[in-house]
């Protein structure tokens, strides 16, 4: 039998880890703390939205999905959003989750706004046409004490995929694009040494945001 199991339920597709006794993973865009973040979002208040340099209609490429909701509330502040995603398990439930999303009439502005791709992001990079405003990443493992933190849907996440060893290589491949602006969602505890120096950096109470301008 397979540890992990994705099984459609009436509430969306979902991601069980059969080896412990946890509600299985599922990606919701409405769900009742997330949903009250996007009612009360504003660009001034979200480290995220200043990280990245939020202007009218600015350009998104987030390279490391996840669970999406980094890139669901760049949409909700008016961004055009790409987000990649290399699992195609994972990249399952952000499309269903997205679908459920464009059924719902709060919703649904939010969802048009994002566009998914399901393949390796330094494979992206490497051949990308259209040049975004910004790049995002997060490189959720490469901290040992964030992973041992981690809780409910993000410790499924992190089991299912294990840890992230690319992280340096995709953060080169961001920077050697035309990209103007790149940036790397870290934990306040992250050690993790990059090759280049951050322009500016943005602390929050566990997370902080290193900003590369050119």
């Amino acid at each position: 039998m397979s540890r992990f199991v994705l099984e459609q339920s009436k509430e969306g597709l979902h991601l069980a880890d059969t080896f412990v006794r946890q509600h299985p993973l599922l990606i919701d865009f409405s769900s009742g703390q997330f949903n009250h973040r996007l009612r009360k979002v504003a660009i001034k208040r979200e480290f995220i939205a200043r990280a990245v340099g939020i202007k009218q209609g600015t350009t998104v490429l987030d390279c490391t999905a996840g669970l999406g909701r980094d890139a669901f509330l760049l949409a909700s502040l008016g961004c055009q959003v790409t987000m990649i995603e290399r699992s195609t398990v994972v990249a399952l439930l952000l499309e269903d989750a997205l679908s459920r999303a464009l059924r719902d009439p709060d919703l649904s502005d939010i969802a048009m706004r994002i566009n998914l791709l399901v393949l390796d992001s330094r494979r992206y990079l490497s051949n990308m046409i259209e040049v975004p405003d910004t790049i995002i990443l997060d490189p959720m493992f490469s901290d040992r004490k964030k992973s041992a933190n981690a809780k409910g849907e993000m410790q499924i996440l992190q089991r299912f995929l294990g840890r992230d060893m690319g992280i340096i290589e995709l953060f080169e491949s961001a920077m050697n694009t035309q990209c103007r602006r790149v940036v790397i969602k870290r934990s306040v505890h992250d050690k993790l040494k990059l090759p280049r120096e951050a322009t500016n950096v943005l602390t929050g109470s566990s997370i902080r945001f290193d900003i590369f301008l050119r």
